[in-house]
C-alpha cells in the first residue's frame, strides 16, 4: 500500500550530520519504530514529500539542507541576560552550559533556550533549534503503512 499525504505509518531511521564526521543524532529501530501520520507536522516536509508513494519494506535516503530542516543558525537568537531574569520568584538552581531552560515570553508562551555560558551575574542563551544551520542525512525504512 503506497504512502499518501494522510497515511499513518511506522518508520525506522538513522539521522546523522551530513559532514565528514557524520555523527549520529538519532536512531530509531525497526523493533521500536516511530509511528507518525503525514500532514501533521511530525516529520519535516522534505521527508514527507520524499517518502510519498513508498510502501512497507521500502528504504529511503535523503540529505536535507538547513533551509528545509530547522533553518539557518541566527546569531541574533543568542542573548545575554541577568541570571535573576531566569528566576523571577527568587529561587535558583545551578546552571551549566548545555542545559536547556524554559523561558516565558511576554505573551506567557514557553520557549526553550540552551545555556551557552554562565558568567557571574549573567547567562548567555541560545534560542536557535539545536540542529539549526545543520545539513542532515536521513536513511530509513518504511516498516508499515496504514491508509
Amino acid at each position: 500500500m503506497p504512502i499518501t499525504s494522510n497515511s499513518c505509518l511506522s518508520i525506522a531511521y538513522l539521522l546523522r550530520y551530513d559532514d565528514k564526521n557524520g555523527d549520529v543524532i538519532e536512531e530509531i529501530s525497526e523493533q521500536e519504530p516511530l509511528n507518525v501520520q503525514l500532514g501533521t507536522g511530525e516529520l519535516l516536509d522534505k521527508i514527507e514529500n520524499h517518502i510519498l508513494g513508498l510502501s512497507s519494506g521500502d528504504h529511503f535516503e535523503l540529505t536535507v539542507q538547513p533551509e528545509d530542516a530547522y533553518g539557518d543558525y541566527e546569531d541574533d537568537l543568542v542573548t545575554t541576560i541577568p541570571i535573576e531574569e531566569l528566576f523571577p520568584d527568587g529561587d535558583t538552581v545551578p546552571l551549566e552550559p548545555g542545559d536547556v531552560v524554559p523561558i516565558k515570553t511576554d505573551d506567557d508562551e514557553e520557549m526553550h533556550a540552551i545555556i551557552l555560558e554562565v558568567d557571574g551575574q549573567t547567562v548567555t542563551l541560545d534560542f536557535n533549534h539545536p540542529l539549526a544551520g545543520e545539513t542532515l542525512f536521513f536513511a530509513g525504512k518504511i516498516v508499515t503503512v496504514v491508509n
